[in-house]
């Protein structure tokens, strides 16, 4: 992954890449949770392949693309000149488009999101520090994704604060997106050896550029609340 979807860590592409290369392997990176979010150049980093998802930087559900340099596919299936003979079949052409519009959009306004992204992580962090509540923040302190923030909570229950914060019309979540049923704690909370009894205390919220610094300081009071109680 280029960035991990749970703890917002960025991983070092390049280095990886150059791994993968030296032993005659071919690159893949997932990069779902980072394309449209923090710059990435396919050639400076030495990527053979990447995957990119569109619903991920404010584009249409349900199309996405893969980048692969020339001559490292084969046709996925046989019987159209559709997608430069890659896979026969008809493109679903406006989410393709709405794909391509938003990846501009976002990409052009970059530095300015991730900017306005800080500043809630930041105003967020500040607010919670200030009732001196116990919680670690998972991840790379630095090397993260803007405005993700996974942050455990000392012998606190996550799927309880989570449903509680639901309950005033605060969406976070406790883990991975794609895991909703599993509620058990985080395959990634325990491999960077979060301290166990805090493990089962951690929740994600995850800031959009759409989101204000009201938003940022009402979550944190909300969790202050829930935590005092």
């Amino acid at each position: 992954m280029t960035a991990n979807n749970e703890i917002g860590t960025i991983q070092h592409i390049r280095e990886l890449s150059e791994i993968s290369h030296r032993h005659g392997a071919v690159f893949h990176t997932d990069a779902v949770q980072a394309v449209g979010h923090i710059p990435i150049d396919v050639q400076a980093m030495a990527i053979d392949m990447l995957s990119a998802s569109a619903h991920k930087f404010n584009g249409p559900k349900g199309v996405g693309f893969l980048y692969s340099r020339n001559g490292l596919l084969q046709p996925y299936h046989h019987g159209g000149a559709q997608e430069f003979g890659m896979r026969a079949g008809t493109e679903n052409v406006p989410a393709i488009v709405g794909m391509a519009v938003a990846l501009k959009k976002n990409t052009k306004e970059m530095a300015h999101n991730t900017k306005h992204l800080l500043h809630l992580t930041e105003t967020f962090l500040t607010v919670l520090r200030s009732a001196e509540i116990d919680f670690v923040i998972n991840g790379h302190p630095t090397e993260r994704l803007p405005g993700n923030i996974n942050i455990s909570f000392k012998g606190r229950s996550g799927e309880g604060l989570m449903h509680m914060l639901d309950l005033k019309g605060i969406c976070v979540s406790t883990g991975s997106a794609c895991d909703s049923v599993n509620q058990q704690v985080s395959h990634v909370i325990k491999a960077i050896d979060v301290p166990a009894d805090y493990r089962e205390g951690t929740i994600r919220v995850t800031f959009s550029k759409d989101n204000s610094e009201k938003d940022a300081t009402n979550i944190a009071m909300e969790l202050i609340k829930l935590l005092s109680i």
